[in-house]
């Protein structure tokens, strides 16, 4: 052989050995992951009843559902749109801006579809997707919207007797503290006429001091409505000084059992104590008691809860609805459909009804002053959701 043949035949050896393989008629050819699909990230929609509605004025309760869109990695501000599967591709029904705590809130057009949640670039490129759900309904077993001019007698009473007592000895329960109209109920204290001439004196965990008699408001919908798990919300705009104190929650429809929380806790889904020179924070609490019949506690105020609603803002100069999930296993607190406090550790088991209040704890008294005391709490309705 020639040497011009036998180089030949090396040139075509070598290209045989660096061609890739063949593929096979059923394979596809592989796919290359680009840096842009790679960097999408995922996230989660998660179905609840219309616990988001903040505002200024008062407003109808709704019945339909909602969606909070949540993403691992977040960027405030950044454009989310809610998609809807239409059976031959997903269409776009609404937008919404990722809040500061990473969730976008969006109301569904309907319950039967599937949705998604995509959050978007600028350009419109696809930044992260939740995966899909399909919507569902919530059923509404109790509803009061305060729009008559007289409170509904069948879903509210006026409880006759303050508990724990020994805290309040300078107040008594009384429907002349609150008022009712425009769709509000408002809920304050005031002084006790009947007592006009007499002056109150104190005792309480070591201090003490002394005051007129008071009013307070507290209402409650035992022997008209109790539940077990759900959804139990209310839209309140709050009172804003100290030396009283507003209240959403809930007691155990048949008392205590010490030593068995399970058997009914006092859950508190909001307090409100007033503002001060360092912070105008929610409170939340569960409360029960031991086989000693010794009292417990956990929860307290919660200043990251202070995120959910606007950075110039007080919690007395908008609505917003405070609500808690109640299932066999946890109790979830939040503001306008967003977490601030999750409990698994004590979980009632039992049927509760709902209180609504304004009271002035005896400790509370030395802040009021008159001028505090025209403050009320503004209640545009309570809802509850079954589970």
């Amino acid at each position: 052989m020639s040497l011009a043949s036998r180089l030949l035949l090396t040139v075509l050896a070598c290209t045989v050995a660096m061609a890739p393989p063949a593929l096979a008629s059923d394979e596809a050819p592989p796919v290359r992951v680009t840096r842009a699909s790679a960097e999408i990230s995922t996230g989660v929609l998660d179905l609840r009843p219309a616990i988001a509605q903040p505002g200024t004025s008062p407003t109808r309760s709704s019945g339909r559902t909602q969606a909070l869109a949540s993403f691992s990695d977040t960027r405030t501000g950044r454009t989310v749109v809610l998609q809807r599967d239409t059976g031959s591709g997903w269409e776009t029904v609404a937008r919404g801006r990722e809040h500061r705590t990473g969730s976008t809130v969006f109301t569904l057009p309907d319950t039967t579809s599937r949705y998604r949640a995509v959050a978007v670039s600028g350009s419109g490129a696809t930044l992260a997707v939740t995966g899909s759900v399909q919507a569902r309904g919530f059923d509404t077993i109790f509803r009061d919207e305060f729009s008559g001019k007289r409170l509904d007698r069948t879903r509210w009473r006026d409880q006759p007797t303050l508990a724990p007592a020994y805290m309040r000895m300078c107040s008594r329960l009384s429907p002349r503290a609150r008022t009712l109209g425009g769709g509000v109920l408002r809920m304050g204290v005031a002084y006790d006429p009947a007592r006009a001439d007499q002056t109150c004196t104190w005792h309480l965990n070591g201090q003490s001091g002394s005051h007129r008699y008071m009013l307070n408001t507290q209402l409650f919908t035992r022997d008209t409505f109790d539940f077990t798990y759900g959804y139990a919300a209310v839209r309140m705009k709050m009172h804003l000084d100290k030396g009283m104190h507003a209240s959403f929650w809930m007691q155990p429809a048949n008392w205590y059992t010490p030593g068995r929380p399970a058997k009914g806790t006092e859950i508190d889904v909001v307090e409100f104590f007033g503002r001060t020179k360092r912070d105008s924070t929610i409170a939340s609490f569960l409360h029960w008691y031991d086989d000693a019949n010794e009292h417990h506690k956990l929860g307290g105020k919660f200043p990251g809860a202070n995120r959910l609603r606007k950075r110039a803002e007080t919690w007395s100069q908008a609505y917003h609805v405070f609500s808690v999930e109640w299932t066999p296993d946890a109790l979830v607190f939040r503001v306008d459909g967003r977490e601030y406090w999750r409990q698994t550790e004590i979980v009632s088991q039992a049927p509760e009804y709902l209180l609504l209040s304004m009271l002035t704890s005896d400790y509370e008294l030395e802040k009021l002053t008159p001028r505090r005391m025209r403050q009320t709490a503004k209640v545009d309705w309570v809802r509850v959701w079954g589970q």
